[in-house]
């Protein structure tokens, strides 16, 4: 009686715990990013946390269609750490990827409950205001991209990290959380109160004005692609904005010089140009070809480049990653892992799709949003 009794109590605890995991691990993930020492403490807690959810509910996370995949991608992490020459550049890149995994089944073991998402919203759309905000004090800040943004602007931003985060990257998350925010004016406006929708058009803005100064322009042709496509989930004729948007494009490239845009679209400081891009490519498909189960490991890109697969239209130790995501993880983690990546993907994207339908056919605009915001996202 008194050991069924403890067990009860130890299970209350563990239950009660587990009401406030989604603070330490995301507040960790979001440390990372900034500062690397942070990532094995952020793991440390997240291994802790498992384990009150299995005293609390008999077993560690629910399950979702994404853990086959993830399965997959966790065993290419240590396939990746056994293939690597540089252990101490690709250790903290998987650190960085499993704190993703635990915040992954952090979100979806927490977020029981309608309550919870418009709390998990909130939370994704403040972090991404606080990312934009301290942009300018841990970005390594590079210009030259946009012709209306001159070099002198950045000189006025001073880091305060030794660990700096790249523009792109950056831009990279910015984006992502844009595409949410936008949806959530879109779809939830007439749900939202009217501090709400204050407060996420600031987002919107603080968010969209961070990606402009970055300069990525993938980010923002993304940014772009997002909004028409928010247009065209949103309102029955939105259509007709994605449709003239298409025929633009299509007039101007008619009268632009197509070598002249490639060059907007592909040259900056570092890279010359579309060939440049182009060799870059060819060097990762050669590392793919060379290394198609283990990949070179993660992080390793530069100096496996400058070693095996020399550059000749770019600076020596100037080229960090492949400039393509899809061959990026291909060269890091093998074709399996880009397979077990393109998967959850394909998941994450099935799940946004379901859940925009599923609201839109209730009439429930707010979580409509949700759903479109993550799809577009």
């Amino acid at each position: 009686m008194l050991a069924s009794h403890r067990v009860h109590r130890i299970r209350a605890v563990a239950r009660a715990l587990t009401e406030m995991e989604i603070w330490p691990i995301a507040i960790g993930v979001v440390a990372g990013i900034v500062l690397e020492r942070t990532l094995l403490v952020t793991l440390a807690v997240a291994a802790v946390w498992w384990v009150f959810r299995t005293l609390a509910y008999g077993f560690p996370s629910v399950r979702t269609p994404a853990d086959w995949a993830i399965g997959l991608l966790s065993i290419m992490l240590l396939v990746t750490l056994w293939a690597t020459v540089l252990p101490e550049t690709t250790r903290p890149q998987v650190y960085r990827l499993v704190s993703g995994i635990a915040l992954y089944y952090t979100i979806v073991n927490w977020t029981t409950t309608l309550p919870r998402l418009r709390l998990l919203i909130a939370g994704l759309l403040i972090g991404g205001t606080l990312l934009a905000l301290v942009a300018p004090l841990t970005v390594d800040w590079s210009g030259g991209k946009l012709p209306f943004i001159p070099a002198a602007f950045y000189e006025r931003f001073t880091l305060l990290v030794s660990d700096t985060i790249n523009p792109n990257v950056m831009a990279g998350l910015l984006v992502l959380l844009l595409a949410v925010a936008l949806a959530m004016l879109m779809f939830g406006w007439a749900e939202l109160s009217w501090l709400a929708r204050v407060l996420v058009g600031l987002a919107v803005l603080i968010m969209s004005g961070m990606l402009l100064i970055t300069q990525s322009r993938g980010a923002l042709l993304g940014l772009v692609a997002a909004f028409l496509l928010l247009v065209l989930l949103r309102w029955r004729y939105g259509w007709v904005l994605p449709l003239v948007a298409a025929v633009i494009a299509l007039v101007a490239m008619q009268f632009l010089d197509r070598a002249v845009v490639f060059d907007l679209l592909t040259t900056n400081r570092t890279l010359g140009g579309l060939d440049v891009r182009l060799e870059i490519w060819s060097r990762a498909i050669y590392m793919i070809q060379d290394f198609p189960f283990t990949g070179i490991g993660m992080g390793s890109f530069k100096t496996i480049t400058d070693l095996f697969y020399p550059l000749f239209l770019s600076v020596p130790d100037t080229i960090e990653h492949a400039h393509n995501l899809f061959l990026q993880i291909a060269v890091d983690l093998g074709l399996p892992g880009l397979i077990a990546w393109l998967a959850i993907l394909l998941v994450v994207c099935a799940s946004s799709w379901q859940t925009y339908r599923y609201a839109s056919s209730m009439g429930n605009g707010w979580l409509a949003g949700v759903g479109a915001g993550l799809f577009c996202s």
